[in-house]
């Protein structure tokens, strides 16, 4: 079968809350696979869940303003073909469960994804995007900032909050792109409870930090793992950054004192501007107590 028609085919059973899961067969650990940009495969409590979805390749990977070059804010960015540096790994399953987004830019939702995805598919995504979403002809459903989606799977239970997830720590900038979604994936099984927070494209500004306050899991050690999206994209451009530096993802990363790191949103593509080297540099002066983990594109780790 095609990669692009995983989603296409095959019956599906009931959840809690109106989300359908496939009937498997259940893993009894948590499995992340990078897939590339801020694509992830996570499976958990017997459940699929996709984020972010690209499938393009190439050098005409997907389509979208370029936030590295100038240009002028009133008539916007030069809309163009953005490259894929690196092969993608393919898809491990024919089938998901739900797809979350962080938010709807085409680095993170690209043109392939959605002429490929299934439109029914469960979607959740912030609610600056969901008009956006829905008109594209999926039944995405919003999550709210704070708000926690509860999904029943074989062998335990996903809660899902959405964290806000600032684009830039300039406020103007940062209402002119929207706000996004972060995740904070909370995985309960027979064997504990797994927590996982994705950051989405956000810094760590005071929104982003009450609300991990407020979920009780900022700097208490109760993550086992964080996601930062690095990549430093914008740099000199119209916007100025609106991506974390692998410095500022360090530092992220101390105040939150969880488990392991996992940085994505970089290498990938041409528009990042930065690797995950400077982060790598920044870990080993630091020699913090939390891992860095940095699988290559493809390769699952398991929690």
């Amino acid at each position: 079968m095609n990669r692009r028609q995983v989603l296409k085919s095959g019956a599906a059973l009931t959840l809690s809350g109106g989300l359908p899961a496939v009937a498997r067969a259940a893993r009894p650990d948590v499995s992340l696979r990078w897939l590339g940009g801020a694509m992830l495969e996570i499976e958990a409590a017997g459940l699929r869940v996709l984020t972010d979805p690209c499938l393009g390749e190439g050098p005409e990977a997907f389509v979208m303003g370029d936030p590295n070059e100038m240009f002028d804010l009133a008539r916007g960015p030069n809309v163009k073909p953005h490259a894929r540096l690196t092969p993608f790994p393919g898809l491990r399953h024919d089938r998901y469960d739900l797809v979350l987004l962080s938010h709807a830019h085409e680095d993170h939702f690209d043109q392939a994804a959605q002429a490929w995805l299934d439109p029914q598919l469960p979607m959740l995504v912030p609610q600056h995007d969901l008009a956006a979403v829905r008109q594209k002809g999926f039944a995405a459903s919003a999550l709210a900032h704070g708000e926690t989606r509860r999904i029943e799977g074989p062998e335990g239970v996903l809660r899902i909050t959405a964290m806000p997830a600032v684009h830039s720590e300039n406020p103007e900038v940062a209402r002119l792109l929207g706000l996004g979604n972060g995740y904070l994936i909370e995985v309960e099984t027979g064997f504990g409870v797994t927590r996982i927070y994705w950051a989405g494209d956000s810094f760590l500004v005071p929104p982003v930090w009450q609300a991990l306050r407020a979920a009780q899991v900022a700097g208490a050690g109760l993550l086992d793992v964080f996601i930062p999206h690095l990549g430093a994209v914008g740099g000199a451009g119209a916007l100025g950054q609106i991506s974390m530096d692998g410095a500022q993802a360090a530092d992220f990363a101390q105040r939150l004192a969880a488990q392991a790191v996992l940085p994505i949103h970089h290498s990938t593509y041409a528009l990042y501007r930065e690797g995950p080297e400077v982060l790598r540099q920044h870990h080993a002066e630091l020699a913090p107590r939390w891992q860095l983990r940095m699988p290559p594109e493809g390769a699952p780790i398991h929690l």
